[in-house]
């Protein structure tokens, strides 16, 4: 799986490394994601606003998530749950619950 993120702020690197860690591990809670693209940005000056858009590729139609807040730590958190909530959908409508039975007469 390849990771992507486009870092345009100047936040440290450990927040970016935490993004990336949380992302391998919805990579094992989730097998049918391909890739993740990252993009942080900043908006305004004292105090600055965060925004994350993530770009989640999945077979199919991709998901992008796009989250807003003052605090990295809320910012990944609410991404990440986003994320979950979106993979766990897709991975619902994934899954054949039909029962069809073969008749062996």
């Amino acid at each position: 799986m390849k990771i992507i993120v486009k870092n345009q702020t100047s936040i440290p690197n450990k927040y970016v490394r935490l993004l990336k860690w949380k992302i391998y591990g919805i990579k094992e809670k989730f097998n049918h994601l391909l890739y993740a693209e990252v993009f942080i940005n900043e908006e305004g000056q004292n105090p600055k606003d965060y925004i994350c858009t993530m770009k989640l590729g999945v077979p199919g139609n991709d998901i992008v998530i796009n989250q807003k807040s003052r605090d990295l730590n809320k910012l990944w958190y609410d991404s990440l749950r986003s994320a979950e909530r979106y993979l766990n959908k897709y991975k619902d409508k994934r899954i054949d619950r039909s029962r069809r039975r073969i008749d062996q007469n």
